[in-house]
């Protein structure tokens, strides 16, 4: 456009008015030329994505093409680079009320409440395709457009237009930059002149000072044919120092611009002359902030400094301004230094104010924000400023947090409000403080610092940040390179703490949010700007040129390589009312997960702060949000969507997304959190399935038949347990209503499918073969729906932090949605109706089926599949309720439990029963049911060798086929055995022992780790065969001698087989013994034990022959009876009559041991006591078994030990005293010696004592003897253990008649002399015992060989003792007792 005839005048030459109309350059330009009319648009081919459909952008070209198609230095021309092609077809331009769009067609990037980000559809196709090359901006919301510029080109279009591609003007730019690391050009377009509705544009380039002037944006080509007018639209900056360039361009029209220079120097620029003409003219200000003077040297120093001093500048605005042309500027240092002028158009300018407020600024921000007290002073810098608007409402300057300052509209006030930082490494803190400059001075106003964004400035941004505080001044966007703060200026409402905070010299705390970008290197805000209501204090030249309308405030941002973002305040007045806009847990998480989902969003929710909230309050918002994406309860997502299977997998994906968010933000959410949010997440798969297969459902039906399951369960749920549809307002579809807003409450829809059932059979709504497919899709829903449930928390149990093995449990942890009580009864009884329904319908004529049998068919092989599903709700129920500190939840945990055990056997053997052998074994398997696997195993393989044999032997290849699947279920047994070891083959064994005998354990050919062995071990009630095992396969003689002495000692019953089992015992014991002997093996220890094991058979076989006597003497009372009942009457009879009738406990306990007696059971040694002691037997019973007393303590002896021994001795002892009459032997009155003596032999307590005394010389250890009064007080106060579980009244009988029994003896110790009378019969028993030997001695030694006399007279005691033993018993009788005076008398 600018060729360089036309620059012969010099850069001043531009400067001057020339009101003088210039001559024609020649005379071929003399003739006015036509109105030009817009050229046609030369566009890159890259540019169109579909050419068909081209975009409206028009290019304004310079004359200099030979330039601009030069390479400098990396900077390429877009022209060179792509081949260029003209638009053919000119676009109409639309009209300007067509350009403020009511539906701006953006689309939404978040939104919360308090503000809305939305990414605008307009974009240059150019700037679209050419995202990665330097470029900036700035957006004018005044007139609707955008500028954008890189090295060669800027772009103007209307940023709120709907279209993607909106009318664009493209101008190549006269001067480029030179190199690639030069700054970009600046520039700002004009307002409007009275002769046009589009406004201008000016670009500067900042090395060179270049600066070129459009009119009009939409005009600029015409500029082109009007080649006298150029001269007044571009210039160069004069006085322009070395190295020195242009840093900012500011706009404060009507009064012209400031430019700004990396010296510090500060210039006004205006672009018209006097009489409103495009002219460019440029003076620098008086008493700028550069530091150093004009001149060459300054010049020098200038440009030897100017990297140094570069940025010093933190920031150059213009007020709103009153009055047409004439503003006030203000300049802030970044090191906290203000400088004001007043500038009037023309160029006249006066300073105002120059002043340092950093020490003011540092004190003020320090007090208001703690966190700053400990850095350093001189590290404060001012970022940016701007002015505060003025003409608010009142309304909004009562509730701001700013000063009264606000409220003054004087020009000689200005309210600014500056963007601080205390700049670190890592951090740093941000603050706005209010500044108001007045003639009285400057003063600092409200301080608000910042709390979420710390993040430091990066150098190489390529724009700084900028603060805007549009109208009405509540509200502030701090805009970064990568984030925009939006803070709240209004104060909070009146309560008790904000009051608190205020008298505390604290400021309370205002809504305040970060929008962040993703750290992308092309991605970064490169210009922005600020939209606001219209109101009465802008100037009058603004409200002229104002196009773009709204009713809240907003920062609108220019993203390279994304497009234009505009962040708008959702309702203003919501700040200035008593329930402000908060920063919440939930709307953090709505961010991140409605809009952090989407893969084109350049906005990132995570990762780059930290949540301001405790994990309580994150957690509780969690389950908040996710039971209303569960409900659809919230407003982002549709409630009447068009595809309802997106829709669902759009929920699950939020839902997927808020896990991940809360993982990645590090959240420490509680277990009952996690497992809510799961369970929520599993609800929507699971639902998402459903609706899948209530489609494949439909398409299997018939055309009119329609109604299927899940159609017929969304419609006959009880109303209170699901949202009802109203059809008021169309909401006819009741499926799709309970999908979209009930799905939460899916554990009802799923067991409801067995109520549909249960409905349709008994109240005949459908015939047999509607009622078998309503069953295979009620079967299909709830085995594959939880089945997908799941499997669901199996693959994502640790992406929600639980273990998915392990049932959740506890207070605060609802029921398992899966395993509800009404999930897992109804599962039951649908498992249990597929039973009967197979039962009745699998043996159908095939020719006439009633039925669909290919849906029969797929429910009998589901049929595995829900009985597990049956299996798991059982178990998460009961574990859950175990947990549960509720009793009533304790008490159904017991009875699932306990329906498990049941059912699991049962059931698992059910589907046997319908030829599933395999998959009841899997299920078995699964669930380490050992009893159900044992018995289906060993079934199966019973089952297979009856249809072995019933196969005909012609068949030989079906029998062969039938042989080798029966041998290879039994090798599978082994391998389970192998595999599950004792647990399974012990079971199996049990089964096999049950259906085919010992002689199936013993033969089976693959138990190859000796499991039969192990299991008749264990088995007590198989020691009878375990020991012949032992004998026979495993030849340990040594385990089957154990086993006959275990069998015999502690299990065996039956005194017979006791016997045998006990001798057979000892003899394998002496076998042992022998061999061991023999081959000198056997060691002390070995020796030992055995010889401990034999005297333990001997004692238990003495008792054994004690019990053998008592019966031999009880045979001969019962020889004539009929049956048992008989024998035992007669035996009661014959010998209870010692026992009085009123001592009932005592007959008692007599009866029942009398009873077991006859029956020949091994008796326990109290009890055999008890029968010894209380019997009546013949007088001369002790001539054939031995004396009942002395036996009693023999079984004490054998059977007893300890305590219990010595209670039963006083016992014995006590009721032999009893059987005599004491008083009448102490009647010795009128009788001779002869006959006392003959009184006393016949007492009960002589022929007891006279067999102890005999067994006392052959058994040193045998002491038994009990005084009387010894005896006294057993089991008076208590009973021995036999009595412990027996009834208490039973018990106090029997202590009762102890007491009885106590009291009878302690009457003959008082009254008949007992305590003396035992001691004489004692002396008789010892002497008689004693003379007894002594004449056995005499009459061995007469008839002894020759020279064995020595022998026999050196008989010791113990000699005579043997002999005695060899003598038999004695058997003392009343012919010894004649001379029997004379022997007492010796």
């Amino acid at each position: 456009m600018f060729s360089p005839a036309l620059q012969e005048g010099g850069p001043a030459k531009g400067t001057r008015s020339n009101r003088r109309r210039q001559r024609p350059l020649s005379s071929d330009a003399s003739v006015q030329q036509p109105k030009a009319k817009r050229q046609r648009v030369p566009l890159s081919e890259t540019t169109f994505v579909n050419p068909d459909a081209p975009p409206e952008m028009f290019e304004v070209k310079s004359d200099k093409i030979d330039v601009l198609g030069i390479k400098r230095d990396g900077i390429e021309n877009v022209a060179a680079i792509v081949p260029r092609k003209e638009l053919s077809v000119r676009s109409k331009k639309p009209k300007p009320s067509e350009r403020t769009s009511k539906g701006d067609g953006s689309v939404v990037l978040t939104t919360n409440n308090a503000f809305t980000v939305s990414k605008l559809p307009a974009l240059p196709d150019r700037l679209r395709a050419d995202a990665q090359n330097r470029q900036h901006g700035t957006v004018y919301s005044s007139s609707g457009y955008a500028l954008s510029l890189t090295h060669t080109h800027a772009f103007v279009w209307p940023y709120t237009s709907i279209a993607p591609s909106p009318e664009t003007f493209t101008f190549t730019l006269p001067y480029p930059s030179k190199y690639a690391s030069d700054p970009l050009p600046l520039a700002s377009l004009v307002a409007p002149s009275a002769s046009s509705e589009e406004p201008g544009l000016v670009v500067i380039m900042p090395v060179s000072g270049k600066i070129a002037y459009w009119e009009s944006i939409s005009s600029a080509a015409t500029l082109d044919f009007i080649r006298q007018q150029r001269t007044g639209v571009e210039d160069s900056i004069s006085g322009m120092f070395s190295g020195e360039h242009v840093t900012q361009i500011v706009n404060a029209e009507s009064a012209g611009f400031i430019l700004v220079f990396s010296s510090g120097r500060l210039a006004y620029m205006n672009v018209r002359d006097s009489h409103g003409r495009p002219g460019i003219s440029v003076q620098f200000l008086r008493n700028g902030l550069s530091s150093g003077g004009g001149g060459f040297f300054g010049s020098i120093r200038h440009a030897l400094s100017s990297s140094a001093i570069r940025g010093e500048i933190a920031a150059v605005r213009a007020s709103y301004g009153k009055t047409i042309g004439e503003r006030v500027i203000v300049a802030a240092t970044v090191k906290g230094k203000l400088h004001s002028w007043k500038i009037h158009r023309g160029g006249h300018h006066e300073p105002l104010i120059d002043i340092d407020i950093r020490d003011q600024l540092v004190e003020a921000v320090q007090e208001a924000d703690p966190a700053t007290a400990d850095l350093l002073e001189d590290s404060l810098e001012v970022v940016d400023f701007t002015f505060v608007p003025r003409g608010l409402e009142k309304k909004y300057v009562q509730i701001s947090r700013l000063s009264e300052a606000l409220s003054n509209d004087e020009d000689s006030l200005q309210h600014l409000l500056l963007l601080v930082s205390f700049p670190g490494k890592r951090k740093s803190r941000y603050s706005l403080v209010e500044v108001v400059i007045s003639p009285e001075g400057i003063r600092i106003g409200m301080v608000r610092p910042f709390t979420s964004y710390t993040s430091p400035l990066r150098s190489l941004a390529p724009a700084k940040p900028r603060i805007y505080l549009p109208r009405p001044a509540l509200v502030a966007f701090v805009v970064f390179d990568r984030a925009v703060v939006v803070a709240s200026m209004a104060s909070p409402p009146d309560s008790p703490d904000s009051q608190l905070q205020e008298d505390s010299h604290i400021i309370p705390a205002t809504y305040e949010d970060v929008v962040d970008f993703r750290d992308d290197d092309t991605l970064q805000i490169v210009g922005s700007g600020t939209e606001e209501p219209i109101g009465n204090g802008q100037a009058h030249d603004e409200l002229r040129v104002q196009r773009f309308k709204t009713k809240n405030p907003a920062a609108v941002l220019l993203l390279q390589g994304i497009g234009t973002l505009r962040v708008a305040v959702a309702d203003i007045d919501r700040f200035a009312s008593d329930l402000p806009p908060q920063v919440t847990a939930k709307s953090k998480l709505e961010q991140a997960v409605f809009f952090g989902i989407k893969e084109d969003n350049p906005l990132v929710f995570q990762g780059k702060r930290e949540l301001a909230f405790s994990s309580q309050e994150i957690g509780n918002a969690a389950i908040e949000l996710s039971h209303e994406i569960v409900s659809s309860k919230t407003s982002l997502i549709a409630n009447l969507p068009a595809s309802l299977e997106i829709n669902m997998k759009t929920r699950s994906a939020y839902l997927d997304a808020l896990i991940t968010y809360l993982n990645m933000s590090k959240v420490d959410l509680d277990t009952r959190t996690r497992w809510l949010l799961l369970y929520n997440a599993e609800k929507m798969a699971v639902g998402t399935w459903i609706w899948q297969k209530h489609e494949q459902f439909l398409a299997e039906r018939a055309k009119g038949d329609k109604k299927n399951l899940i159609s017929e369960t969304a419609v006959y749920i009880n109303e209170h347990q699901k949202t009802e549809p109203n059809p008021a307002i169309g909401e006819v579809d009741a499926v799709r209503h309970w999908f979209i807003n009930d799905v939460w409450r899916l554990d009802i829809f799923v067991a409801w499918g067995y109520q549909i059932i249960k409905y349709a059979w008994t109240e005949r709504l459908a015939d047999e073969a509607g009622i078998n497919r309503l069953l295979w899709e009620a079967v299909t829903v709830n085995n594959g729906g939880l089945l997908e449930a799941h499997q669901y928390r199996t693959r994502n149990g640790p992406l929600y932090g639980v273990n998915a093995k392990e049932a959740a449990g506890g207070n605060a942890i609802p029921e398992p949605w899966t395993a509800t009580h009404f999930i897992t009864n109804n599962l039951k009884r649908l498992v249990e109706f597929c039973y009967q329904w197979l039962d009745t319908y699998s043996a159908q004529n095939p020719d006439q089926p009633v039925v669909d049998q290919g849906l029969l068919d797929n429910i009998q092989q589901t049929l595995p599949s829900l009985t597990s599903q049956y299996f798991t709700a059982l178990i998460e129920f009961s574990s859950w309720a175990s947990k549960s500190d509720d009793p009533q939840a304790q008490e159904l945990a017991k009875t699932y439990e306990q329906n498990y055990v049941t059912d699991v056997y049962d059931k698992i053997l059910r589907l046997k029963d319908y030829g599933l052998w395999e998959e009841a074994i899997q299920l078995a398997i699964e669930y380490t049911a050992f009893d159900s696997l044992a018995e289906v195993v060993v079934q199966q393989i019973l089952s297979l060798e009856q249809d072995v044999l019933a196969v005909e032997i012609a068949v030989s290849k079906d029998k062969d086929a039938l042989v080798a699947l029966l041998e290879r279920k039994k090798k599978r047994m082994g391998e389970l055995f192998d595999k599950y070891q004792e647990k399974f083959a012990f079971r199996a064994y049990t089964v096999l022992l049950e259906h085919s005998g010992i002689q199936a354990v013993l033969d089976f050919p693959y138990d190859h780790n000796g499991y039969a062995t192990k299991f008749l071990r264990t088995k007590p009630e198989l020691a009878k065969i375990s020991w012949i095992n032992d004998v026979q396969r495993e030849n340990d003689i040594d385990h089957a001698a154990s086993t006959l002495l275990e069998l015999g000692l502690s299990r065996e019953q039956q005194v017979w087989s006791k016997k045998i089992e006990l001798s057979l015992g000892k003899l394998a014991l002496l076998a042992e013994e022998g061999e061991q002997s023999a081959n000198r093996s056997g060691s002390s220890d070995n020796e030992a034990k055995t010889s401990a094991s034999l005297s333990k058979i001997d004692k238990e076989l003495d008792l054994i022959k004690i019990q053998d006597a008592l019966y031999s003497q009880i045979l001969p009372s019962i020889e004539e009876a009929v049956d048992e009942s008989a024998e035992l009457e007669l035996a009661m009879k014959e010998h209870a009559g010692l026992i009085p009738k009123k001592q009932k406990a005592l007959l008692q306990i007599f009866e029942d041991g009398m009873s077991r007696l006859l029956k020949h059971e091994a008796l326990q040694p109290p009890t055999l006591i008890d029968l010894l002691t209380l019997a009546y037997l013949h007088p001369d019973h002790w001539k054939l078994i031995g004396d009942q007393f002395f036996l009693a303590l023999k079984v004490a002896q054998h059977g007893l030990k300890g305590k219990d021994r010595s209670n039963a001795e006083r016992l014995i002892w006590r009721r032999c005293y009893l059987r005599d009459d004491w008083k009448q032997v102490n009647e010795t009155n009128q009788k001779g010696d002869h006959m006392q003596l003959k009184i006393v032999g016949e007492t009960a307590a002589y022929h007891t004592m006279f067999k102890v005394e005999e067994e006392m010389h052959s058994d040193v250890t045998f002491d038994p003897y009990v005084k009387p009064s010894e005896a006294l007080g057993v089991f008076t106060e208590s009973l021995d253990g036999r009595f412990k579980k027996m009834d208490e009244s039973f018990r106090n009988k029997l202590l009762e008649s102890m007491k009885w029994e106590d009291s009878r003896l302690g009457s003959f110790l008082e009254k008949s002399q007992l305590e003396n009378w035992y001691r004489s019969t004692r002396d008789c028993a010892e002497k008689t015992v004693a003379s007894e030997i002594d004449r056995l001695t005499t009459e061995a030694n007469k008839a002894a060989p020759p020279g064995a006399e020595n022998r026999l007279s050196g008989f010791s005691a113990l000699n005579r003792r043997a002999l005695a033993r060899t003598r038999g018993i004695f058997e003392p009788s009343t012919e010894l007792f004649p001379g029997a005076s004379e022997l007492f008398g010796a």
